[in-house]
């Protein structure tokens, strides 16, 4: 029988790397969590007739991952972990023209979203405020991603068109194409955070969190199509570019399990058979 390679070494590394913090949780020190986050990107927009609908960045994407914290002392905290942190390919076009006006002040829909590999390193500050049993601090870091599998694409007319009144608007039609600019990124995290113990063991916490991107990752770029025969005689062809590098809003929450506390013998005898 054929044993399967492993395909991803740098997962399997995080993996191996989170079982050992687990096997030696130092004293009750460690803590091991799950993370869900709402994630609004701040793209950069490039589109002189304002036909893209740029308010709350490309739409909510929804991180997902594992967390590892160490707590160094009592103000301050380590935190590391794996996250599957998508960045939105997709943008809301609308007929912008005198005369005309959205129906909604938000995109129909959503659907495209590209996958990446982020590790955050995390310095937390206790700045001993707490309020009805919660916790207070402040969060600095840095994240890294690492970009999983090629985004290389082209599509016509595939992005959500926000209707507008009066109806029935001005055809209007979209090409595109989707591309990586780099295979790595960075972005720099800072914000709040609270705490709520649930508990001896179980600590549930909430984070708002700014990330600012070093490096354009991926790019959208293309044409929206105006007029009554697209296919054969459109009337207008208007350029925009739509360009994701790691800048977002965040809010984290999490749910984590805090490590038992190694047992210590007060007697050479105790414990023994």
């Amino acid at each position: 029988m054929r044993i399967k390679k492993f395909q991803n070494p740098f997962l399997l590394t995080v993996t191996l790397w989170l079982l050992f913090l687990t096997a030696t949780n130092a004293q009750g020190k460690w803590t091991l969590g799950l993370e869900l986050t709402r994630r609004s990107e701040l793209r950069q927009y490039e589109d002189s007739y304002k036909y893209l609908f740029t308010r709350g960045g490309g739409g909510p994407v929804f991180p997902a991952g594992l967390n590892v914290a160490y707590q160094y002392s009592e103000k301050w905290r380590f935190e590391s972990g794996f996250i599957s942190t998508p960045y939105s390919q997709t943008v809301g076009v609308f007929y912008n023209e005198p005369g005309y006006r959205r129906v909604f002040n938000r995109p129909i829909l959503y659907t495209n979203n590209l996958l990446t590999f982020e590790v955050p390193l995390r310095l937390v500050y206790n700045p001993n405020f707490s309020w009805k049993g919660i916790q207070f601090n402040l969060i600095g870091g840095l994240n890294s991603y690492i970009l999983d599998g090629s985004i290389n694409s082209i599509g016509q007319g595939g992005l959500p068109a926000i209707p507008v009144l009066p109806t029935p608007p001005t055809n209007l039609s979209v090409v595109y194409q989707n591309r990586p600019l780099s295979r790595i990124n960075f972005s720099l995290e800072a914000g709040p955070e609270a705490m709520v113990p649930l508990g001896k063991r179980f600590v549930f916490l909430y984070r708002f969190s700014v990330r600012l991107g070093f490096i354009d990752m991926v790019e959208m770029e293309g044409n929206y199509i105006t007029g009554q025969n697209l296919s054969l005689n459109p009337e207008n062809t208007y350029p925009f570019r739509v360009v994701s590098n790691g800048s977002a809003l965040h809010h984290t929450f999490s749910l984590r399990y805090r490590l038992g506390k190694k047992k210590v013998k007060d007697n050479w005898w105790e414990y023994e058979d």
